[in-house]
């Protein structure tokens, strides 16, 4: 491999880390956004949202495979899990 090829390589590497870090600071706005919401509702919007998060951020559901339909009154997440990831939020 030349040296010539390594400018362009890590022009590209330095864009690709660049959209990297916009994404996970609008990640991290969003989930902040969502913590807040989470904490001051009830019902089925505090659940459609603890599922919102669960899935934003790769926490591990209840049951493995289960899949959230409209209407659910109980969250996939478990809500220690959701309550600490806010917690840091």
């Amino acid at each position: 491999m030349s040296h010539r090829c390594l400018g362009p390589a890590l022009a590209i590497t330095a864009l690709l880390a660049t959209a990297a870090a916009a994404r996970a600071a609008a990640d991290s706005q969003n989930t902040r956004h969502d913590c807040r919401l989470w904490r001051s509702s009830y019902g089925l919007e505090q659940v459609e949202i603890a599922n919102r998060l669960g899935a934003a951020n790769l926490l591990t559901k209840e049951h493995n495979f289960a899949v959230a339909s409209p209407g659910d009154t109980r969250s996939l997440y478990n809500s220690s899990d959701i309550r600490r990831l806010c917690a840091f939020q």
